[in-house]
């Protein structure tokens, strides 16, 4: 399947979706958004209650004219005792059929995008890569069983060698799989800047021939920048090096401020809508979290400030440059 137009999505965790009539007055046509495993203790059996909320979350997101792309479970909530040893036949059927499962429970309400997991070249949960790329391709077999026009593909934490081993352990021959995913934050967690973009975007397509998606970018409002740790510092479990120094140790030109945040945003728009080879973009991300999930403080810049509105939803100046790039380039 082939979608008709491109994609001008965005990461919305941790909302209710009490806020999304703002979210469609920018301009967004998708919402990216977690869901959990569902069953508490059998397959097919009782939903969880995370489940069941975030469920809720994206009939409301469909309700206000939303498209939703869903991110599917990792290996790590999909480590049940009921769906058999990791990494044996009978763990590999149990994922497919909990992601078949997904496609008729939610359906017409999300989809034909979905994320396999999360940055799964990153996170092995102590399994070995090639056990993730194996959940991952088992997980796309699954919805593409129950939704033949379905477009999965997973989302690199970045374009790098250990990511690119394990896509191609992904996208194996007789995959089904129909875009190719892509994480950068170039100037905040990665060298500048946006145009970075290109050459990765160049990588992927040469080695997949397959759409590329912008599954995550952005660039943070707010952090001094300051020298990263020096090799072999211990940290607190948890934290980033950003959240151990509470600095960036990349910037654009002018820092990062809600300025520099706002006229980054409106170009990597830009880029995405004009790329041929980018079927769509998910922007990192809606709001600000009061604090940060790795390590647990208050305006830690690892983490609390990528929205383009803030805490209490007071749009930042980038809400107003996405509000118009989107309107320029994307109609």
């Amino acid at each position: 399947m082939k979608l008709k137009e491109k994609v001008i999505g965005l990461n919305y965790y941790h909302n209710d979706g009490h806020d999304l009539d703002m979210v469609k007055e920018a301009g967004f046509n998708w919402l990216r958004r977690y869901v959990a495993f569902p069953w508490k203790d059998a397959m097919y059996g009782e939903l969880t209650e995370e489940y069941i909320r975030l469920r809720k979350v994206i009939q409301v997101a469909h309700e206000k004219g939303f498209k939703v792309m869903v991110t599917t479970p990792g290996l790590r909530d999909f480590n049940k005792d009921f769906l058999g040893p990791v990494g044996s036949d009978e763990f590999y059927e149990n994922v497919m059929k909990t992601c078949a499962w997904y496609v008729n429970d939610l359906k017409r309400m999300v989809g034909p995008l979905w994320c396999i997991g999360n940055e799964l070249d990153h996170f092995d949960q102590g399994h070995g890569l090639d056990i993730v790329a194996e959940t991952a391709f088992w997980s796309c077999e699954g919805i593409v069983s129950a939704d033949p026009d379905a477009l999965c593909g997973i989302n690199l934490s970045r374009v790098w060698d250990q990511g690119l081993e394990f896509a191609d352990m992904v996208y194996r021959e007789g995959h089904k799989f129909g875009f190719i995913g892509d994480d950068q934050y170039f100037g905040s967690w990665q060298r500048p800047g946006i145009e970075k973009w290109y050459d990765a975007i160049d990588i992927l397509y040469e080695r997949y021939k397959l759409p590329i998606v912008a599954v995550e970018w952005g660039y943070s409002s707010s952090g001094e920048t300051k020298p990263a740790p020096p090799e072999g510092t211990i940290m607190k479990p948890g934290y980033t090096s950003v959240c151990h120094v509470f600095g960036w140790h990349y910037e654009v030109e002018g820092g990062h401020t809600e300025e520099v945040q706002a006229e980054y945003l409106r170009q990597g728009i830009e880029l995405f809508a004009k790329h041929p080879h980018v079927l769509g973009q998910f922007l990192f991300k809606w709001s600000d979290p009061k604090t940060c999930w790795a390590c647990g403080r208050v305006g830690c810049p690892a983490e609390c400030f990528w929205g383009i509105v803030d805490t209490n939803l007071n749009p930042k100046p980038a809400y107003y440059s996405v509000k118009k790039a989107i309107k320029e380039y994307y109609g």
